[in-house]
């Protein structure tokens, strides 16, 4: 397969120090001419859930043939392996260490390799900063035309690292789930999808609890709600969103990640 030369980039560096503009830099000298895209650099620090839910809900906005960077990665410099892997006509480059789990989840991984081929990379590696010195550089050499065989062996789907992703309960009477993610406007993102929801008929939902409080409905959009009260909606990636019209759900809940809820059906 033949992939673009784009480049997308997520990342737990936050952009107060330098390594933003280096791993970008290292892209550079390696394909000038490639195309580089921030899809997010605030993901909690070594939040590799996170990273992996960004990278899901993100990467099918992109032309197919992309390259991803997914470098959330507290086993720095450690014995976890460096994949490439395929899904959907696009690349991901990440640690081994479950920042690609909602793709295997998914059964969207189709071939996986393991980053490898020393020749690739420079000849001074840090040992604390392997997205700079291993992963740009085969980022940027894949993007400018090298078969992707040649970064490393391939490697078994079932050997790569899966988290354990926490999955929402559902009964006749609820579904019991938890807070998957809080965004900057502080809405609450929870692991319940709109999969989950059309188990059921939309007459019998009954409410969602959450740290106290009541949702009565799930709207189509925030100013459904009066000003500074709690609304459910769909957000825009399928899950099921905790909000506040201009307001912070988080902070009127709060709610931290990890956090349960139910929703309620009728005969709860």
């Amino acid at each position: 397969m033949q992939f673009a030369n784009i480049i997308t980039l997520t990342t737990d560096f936050g952009l107060k120090d330098p390594y933003v503009g280096q791993l970008k830099g290292a892209i550079l000298k390696y394909n000038i001419s490639a195309r580089i895209i921030d899809i997010c650099h605030s993901i909690p620090a070594h939040d590799i859930l996170t990273a992996a839910v960004t990278i899901r809900t993100s990467y099918n906005y992109f032309p197919k043939g992309t390259i991803h960077l997914v470098i959330v990665d507290p086993g720095v410099g450690s014995q976890r392996r460096i994949l490439a892997a395929t899904a959907g006509k696009h690349l991901f480059i990440a640690p081994d260490n479950g920042a690609l789990s909602l793709l295997f989840k998914d059964n969207m991984i189709q071939t996986v390799h393991r980053v490898e081929n020393a020749s690739l990379f420079p000849s001074e590696i840090s040992s604390t900063f392997h997205g700079r010195d291993i992963m740009a550089p085969i980022a940027a050499a894949v993007a400018g035309g090298m078969s992707l065989d040649k970064v490393g062996p391939a490697a078994k789907i079932i050997s790569c690292t899966h988290l354990n992703l926490p999955e929402p309960v559902i009964s006749e009477t609820a579904i019991k789930g938890q807070v998957l993610h809080v965004d900057r406007f502080g809405n609450i993102r929870t692991n319940i999808t709109t999969a989950d929801l059309s188990k059921f008929q939309p007459a019998s939902f009954s409410g969602i609890r959450i740290k106290g409080h009541t949702v009565s409905n799930i709207s189509n959009t925030y100013s459904d709600s009066p000003s500074g009260s709690l609304v459910a909606v769909i957000d825009s990636a399928g899950y099921l969103e905790i909000a506040v019209n201009r307001g912070s759900a988080a902070r009127l809940t709060e709610c931290c990640i990890g956090d349960p809820l139910v929703v309620l059906m009728e005969g709860s």
